[in-house]
């Protein structure tokens, strides 16, 4: 009787003071709203450890596909060289000018159709240009970690440098020309004569190189290159054709970087 007298009085009791109050509805929607943030939370975390994961195996496969052989003998290495050879043949192809005795100190640090290595492409190319704008050298490069080829041709000479670790071996033409080790030039054989010498300090804009005890050449820092147009090198007298295959030799280890 109380009970129903009591509706009598409060018609509406259920509403405002029972379970389904309009009080106590606001507290279980924020309930079921904070249920629905970390579920949502949740999932989003999953994702992106699960994306983590397929990027990092991605990555792995790619480095460990990109690992080069330096054997010379190995099938690696020689399918290493063939695709660089092709790369710099399409770069070069009908499109070098004639290299003359004014070229080496006409090499400019600028270039075209450069392309940079990506996610799955460890090679990186392009083409370096005179002073005047024409393309003279072309160059492809391939590096994993601390080794690299570099395969680099004007229009009457092809450089092959094999890079491992502080130690670079160079090939002129196909034939054994010197083994670059720190800042020293070394021919190749047994003898090990010391062709050339460069001396890096850093914060020099150029990088003098010395043929016997003499200043011949200076290389172009091109980490602190200020021209628009700047050389590679800076002759101070006439060269030899051997000399000149050194020095072309040492400004392609520098400014291919």
């Amino acid at each position: 009787m109380f009970y129903c007298g009591y509706r009598k009085f409060y018609p509406n009791y259920h509403v405002h003071y029972g379970w389904q109050s309009r009080w106590s509805r606001p507290f279980f929607q924020h309930k079921k709203k904070r249920k629905k943030m970390r579920f949502f939370f949740f999932l989003l975390m999953l994702v992106l450890i699960f994306g983590s994961l397929v990027v990092g195996a991605f990555y792995l496969i790619a480095q460990l596909l990109g690992r080069i052989n330096l054997n010379p003998e190995s099938p690696a290495w020689k399918k290493t060289l063939e695709g660089l050879r092709d790369k710099v043949k399409a770069q070069a192809a009908g499109a070098l000018v004639p290299w003359d005795k004014e070229m080496l100190s006409l090499l400019s640090l600028n270039r075209s159709n450069v392309k940079k290595p990506g996610f799955f492409n460890s090679t990186a190319e392009g083409v370096f240009t005179t002073i005047f704008q024409e393309p003279v050298l072309a160059y492809a490069e391939q590096k994993s970690g601390g080794t690299g080829v570099i395969v680099a041709r004007t229009s009457d000479r092809e450089f092959i440098f094999r890079q491992k670790g502080k130690e670079t071996e160079i090939w002129l033409n196909g034939q054994p020309f010197g083994v670059f080790v720190e800042t020293s030039l070394l021919a190749a054989g047994k003898t090990s004569r010391l062709l050339a010498r460069i001396e890096k300090k850093p914060g020099e804009p150029q990088f003098h190189v010395l043929l016997g005890d003499a200043v011949v050449a200076s290389i172009a820092n091109p980490a602190l290159v200020d021209s628009p147009n700047p050389r590679a090198l800076t002759l101070l007298r006439d060269v030899s054709s051997e000399e000149e295959s050194i020095l072309l030799a040492l400004t392609i280890l520098v400014v291919v970087r």
